[in-house]
């Protein structure tokens, strides 16, 4: 037990870090640039107001400086980061899998964030993590390197291939570039075996919360259920965590019932 407590507060902590990639990103400046500040007044916050989780409710959401509201995002990242480390930790006790999978998970919480928040799914992330993951399948014997390439090519030439496709049929954008390079980085990562499940998964959460936005906003009364977007990368990213942290077996058994 102790154990899995450490890893949960390592968890808190990275995500912590990861709030601060996904502030800082958007306005170019770097990670490491200085310590934390408040997004609005910009005021330097103190090492009390940097708990992961606990600041949060202790300032009742509220900066300490100029009592601006805090998003909800911050502690969202931060347990998501903590809920990942022990499930990465779970999944691969004591394993050096946890050096491939955790910077590739940190990834997918990042990109989750700025796609959510900004429709954004940088370049500066997709594509070194597209070439990490290739680089790890040398050093580390988890992937055949050209499982990881095929990967690659597979998942990104899908998706490229589907956006183009819409595109001509129907004269608009439907898959936009930074999905494509994200799903390449999901393919290298995971292998080419991990592509059709992670489509399927991932068509499967976005038609549902697509769905439940479209009824609950009431624009299916105006055809709203064809021209609602939403963010495709956070379900990418989710069905690539399913699919790391135990989907592959669970779609095995689920065909083996048939």
């Amino acid at each position: 037990m102790a154990v899995q407590v450490l890893v949960f507060l390592v968890g808190l902590s990275l995500g912590s870090f990861l709030n601060v990639v996904i502030t800082r990103l958007p306005l170019e400046e770097r990670a490491w640039a200085g310590r934390s500040r408040c997004p609005h007044c910009l005021t330097p916050l103190p090492w009390r107001d940097n708990l992961p989780l606990v600041s949060f409710f202790l300032l009742r959401r509220r900066c300490r400086f100029c009592a601006h509201p805090i998003s909800w995002r911050y502690p969202a990242v931060e347990l998501a980061g903590g809920l990942l480390a022990l499930a990465l930790w779970a999944r691969f006790p004591h394993s050096y899998l946890l050096l491939v999978y955790g910077p590739f998970s940190a990834a997918l919480v990042v990109l989750t964030a700025l796609d959510l928040e900004h429709r954004w799914l940088p370049d500066v992330i997709t594509l070194p993590g597209l070439g990490l993951g290739l680089v790890f399948s040398l050093i580390f014997p988890h992937l055949a390197f050209w499982q990881a390439l095929a990967g690659a090519l597979l998942g990104g030439g899908v998706f490229y291939f589907l956006g183009w496709g819409y595109e001509k049929l129907t004269g608009k954008m439907g898959m936009g570039g930074g999905d494509v390079k994200l799903m390449a980085m999901i393919g290298a990562f995971l292998g080419f075996r991990s592509v059709p499940l992670v489509i399927l998964l991932s068509a499967a959460l976005g038609s549902l919360v697509g769905l439940a936005a479209v009824l609950i906003s009431g624009t299916w009364r105006q055809g709203g259920w064809r021209t609602t977007a939403i963010p495709y990368g956070p379900f990418l990213a989710g069905a690539a965590l399913v699919y790391l942290l135990g989907g592959r077996e669970l779609f095995t058994w689920w065909l083996a019932g048939f």
